[in-house]
């Protein structure tokens, strides 16, 4: 299979997609051009191209039935070198020339995403963001805070997402108290009502995204939340020239799962917060009916960079749209509890010398 790349009508050079224009752009020459210009000058050179001959032959002898299952080989279209990705890489950079590449072969009916955000975050400004994150953190290990931080790499990946939306109509039941507390004589009277609660509801959940690539963590990809889905454009492959892609490799029925817990535990959190007024609130009974309970795939844009320090690699993941970021980066227990114990020795002196002033003026004795 052979990948596309998008070159510049005017310099030939690789061109890759800008999301704040939504235009095609040359970093040679500075051009921008709309997707539907390169579609045809990309069209008018492949007719051109169509008397030769640049097919490949494909030697799998060398690979065993797993590995074959999972890994995939394409040319690139630039400078014609055979490389090797796995098998739900939609687009990459090519390790000899750089080309951005688009794997159209790759593409399949059951995964083909419906939407897609384009970056808003440019390379220099995540690069920037990662310096920026080690200033005035006091707490993190102090091996990150002497030396410089060096970007070992930093991929511009579009990361699969499954898109949920459904009506969750809900009935909860809670145990409630409430106490009274009375005297008489000598007695002190304590009375306790026992209420049954009862609420039911429906809650809309719109565009719930939930990672649909085995390789990210859903922890960082929830963490690095929430996307402006407003800011969402229809799908075509032009898009994903200039950064790396994959495909959903988890399926919407295996997402099903984590999209069923993010809408209970929305939806029991919000059912709670009406009730109040009790002395002590026990959930019950829940039951929670998906209506109108939908899902398409999607691509969100995520900034992936990894760091070495100590031996160990860290990760860091930015918002390609609103530029939040989260790390694995542990925070130092020793320096937590220095500056707690700290702050407790320095409250208990201002104390005891607070003391010290009042009597000394005689309002305490």
């Amino acid at each position: 299979m052979s990948t596309i790349t998008y070159k510049c009508p005017s310099c030939a050079a690789p061109l890759t997609y800008d999301g704040q224009s939504q235009k095609m752009k040359c970093g040679n020459c500075g051009n921008e051009f709309d997707v539907e210009t390169v579609r045809q000058v990309a069209r008018i050179e492949q007719e051109d191209r169509q008397h030769e001959d640049m097919s490949w032959t494909v030697q799998d002898e060398a690979f065993t039935p797993e590995e074959a299952a999972h890994t995939r080989m394409f040319s690139c279209s630039s400078c014609g070198a055979e490389l090797f990705t796995d098998e739900t890489t939609l687009a990459t950079n090519c390790a000899f020339c750089g080309s951005p590449s688009v794997i159209p072969a790759q593409f399949t009916l059951e995964t083909k995403p419906q939407e897609i955000i384009p970056f808003q975050i440019e390379k220099a400004q995540a690069e920037q963001m990662f310096h920026d994150y080690f200033k005035n953190r006091k707490l993190i290990p102090n091996l990150f805070l002497t030396g410089r931080n060096v970007i070992d790499e930093i991929r511009q990946l579009y990361v699969p997402y499954w898109l949920f939306d459904c009506d969750a109509d809900a009935r909860m039941t809670y145990r409630g108290t409430r106490m009274f507390t009375s005297r008489s004589g000598n007695y002190r009277i304590t009375t306790t009502q026992h209420y049954l609660i009862r609420r039911a509801g429906t809650l809309g959940f719109r565009k719930l995204p939930v990672d649909a690539s085995s390789r990210m963590d859903n922890k960082i990809t929830e963490s690095i939340e929430p996307f402006n889905t407003n800011q969402s454009i229809v799908f075509v492959p032009e898009t994903l020239s200039g950064a790396q892609a994959n495909r959903a490799d988890v399926d919407a029925e295996s997402s099903q799962e984590r999209a069923n817990q993010r809408v209970k535990s929305s939806t029991l959190d919000a059912f709670r917060q009406t009730v109040a007024g009790y002395a002590s609130v026990i959930p019950q009974s829940a039951s929670i009916n998906l209506i109108n309970a939908t899902s398409i795939p999607v691509l969100y844009p995520i900034w992936h960079i990894t760091t070495k320090k100590g031996g160990k690699t860290y990760t860091f993941a930015i918002n390609g749209q609103t530029g939040e970021l989260t790390c694995d980066i542990p925070w130092s227990k020793g320096k937590f509890f220095g500056r707690l114990f700290g702050m407790a020795g320095i409250a208990a002196a201002i104390g005891m010398a607070l003391v010290y002033t009042l009597s000394s003026v005689g309002v305490i004795k």
